[in-house]
């Protein structure tokens, strides 16, 4: 199995970005009720709202419910992945090839930190889909996440399904998620989730607008429904999951794909150890969103900390991937890629991790 690791130049780069970004304290009272969807006529949602342009977003009623019940009969032209399964320019497969895109959405939670022990113990890296809520609440465990070696993606403030809100309340649910993550990190988010992958274009037109790229998951069939525990028992789980498995390795495997996991709880977090090992049984790559995308620069510009530099997981011929990532980057859309590493660069990873970088690096061999 192929594992992915660090630069040493990310790792000190990163360690930089981290230690910065504890300089800026988070004020709970400061930021809007946790869960609630915020008010869009506070002074920051204002000021967000004058520094974008909403002109031309695509005229579709509100949906109700959260989540909402699918539209009777189907709204022209709106392209509605959750009801329509259209997904536009979404991402919805990990681009490298037998690689299982591995992602968690509504965390942070205090289940989050058996799950960063686990995968620091099989040397994964995953993409945290955060909701701004509970960064407020767990910003320790986000900059864990970031400091090792994790990729940090925004799943809004509260929740909530955004075709359900306008676009003045969408800017206000990325907005403050991003605010939360960016003074726990000094990072800006890049790519987001939408709750329930409920999105249809005006919801893609304001996310855009905002410099965010959209990431469902790649069908039903890699729901790991793992949110319906304990409606559905952890065996079900395992069963259902384990039959898309052996479908997709019996496949092609040219691309990979996205499931949906969650650090919720114990009971998710608990079925994520079992699952993760039947992909490693049948040799499946397990990388994070920006290793899938081979995304060099998988933040935006803006952050107050210094950009991580990493590089974006380069396919290797056989159709694994391979090279150097796993935290990510700054600046807008651009992409890059990483060589190999020769036996002598990771001499040089595992010495700077004996002088006390092992927090940060993680160092694996196939």
């Amino acid at each position: 199995m192929v594992k992915f690791i660090f630069s040493s130049f990310t790792v000190l780069v990163l360690t930089l970005a981290v230690v910065k970004a504890q300089n800026t304290p988070i004020v709970v009272s400061q930021y809007p009720k946790i869960n609630e969807v915020p008010p869009v006529n506070s002074p920051e949602v204002i000021a967000w709202l004058k520094e974008i342009d909403l002109t031309g977003a695509p005229t579709i009623p509100l949906h109700t419910g959260n989540p909402p019940a699918c539209p009777n009969p189907p709204i022209a032209n709106e392209c509605y992945w959750t009801c329509d399964g259209c997904a536009a320019d979404d991402i919805t497969a990990c681009a490298a090839p037998n690689t299982w895109g591995l992602t968690f959405d509504d965390g942070p939670s205090t289940a989050t930190p058996t799950l960063l022990d686990y995968l620091k113990t099989k040397k994964h890296s995953a993409t945290f889909f955060l909701i701004g809520s509970n960064v407020i609440q767990y910003p320790e465990t986000v900059k864990r996440e970031l400091a090792e070696g994790h990729h940090l993606a925004s799943h809004t403030w509260s929740h909530h399904a955004l075709t359900t809100l306008s676009n003045e309340q969408i800017v206000a649910e990325m907005k403050w998620t991003e605010k939360a993550v960016l003074a726990a990190t000094g990072l800006k988010l890049k790519y987001m989730r939408p709750p329930y992958g409920d999105i249809n274009n005006r919801v893609r037109f304001v996310l855009k607008k905002l410099g965010y790229i959209p990431v469902d998951w790649t069908g039903d069939a890699f729901d790991t429904n793992d949110w319906q525990m304990p409606t559905m028992s952890e065996a079900t789980v395992i069963a259902t999951f384990t039959k898309s498995l052996d479908a997709y390795a019996k496949g092609d495997k040219s691309k990979g794909f996205y499931c949906l996991e969650h650090d919720l709880n114990s009971l998710t977090v608990g079925a994520a150890q079992k699952l993760i090992p039947l992909g490693e049984a049948r040799n499946i790559s397990i990388a994070n969103v920006a290793q899938c995308q081979s995304d060099a620069q998988p933040y935006q510009a803006g952050g107050t900390a210094p950009m991580p530099t990493v590089s974006g997981a380069t396919p290797k011929t056989s159709g694994t991937p391979s090279g150097s990532s796993a935290a990510p980057s700054t600046t807008g859309t651009g992409t890059g890629s990483a060589s190999n590493k020769s036996s002598s660069a990771m001499t040089l990873q595992a010495g700077l991790v004996s002088a006390g970088l092992a927090a940060l690096a993680a160092v694996a061999l196939a």
